[in-house]
């Protein structure tokens, strides 16, 4: 999905219910975090967006764990 962003592609990761799509969206999500990260390197604001990746980051993480066990 061209130009989406982190947290459309994170809600839709959210929301995957294939086994075998679930690999493929963790890291597209993981991908556009890192290059809004990357956005945001030398920029000071953005406290909430920043806390929301880090939850993100850990909800991907948790997917992660639990689609190896499908």
């Amino acid at each position: 999905m061209p130009n989406a962003s982190w947290e459309d592609l994170y809600l839709q990761t959210a929301l995957e219910v294939s086994s075998e799509k679930m690999p493929g969206r963790i890291s597209a999500a993981r991908q556009a975090i890192a290059g809004r990260l990357k956005d945001l390197e030398h920029d000071s604001d953005h406290h909430a967006e920043r806390g929301q990746i880090e939850s993100a980051l850990q909800a991907l993480g948790i997917l992660e764990k639990e689609t190896k066990r499908w």
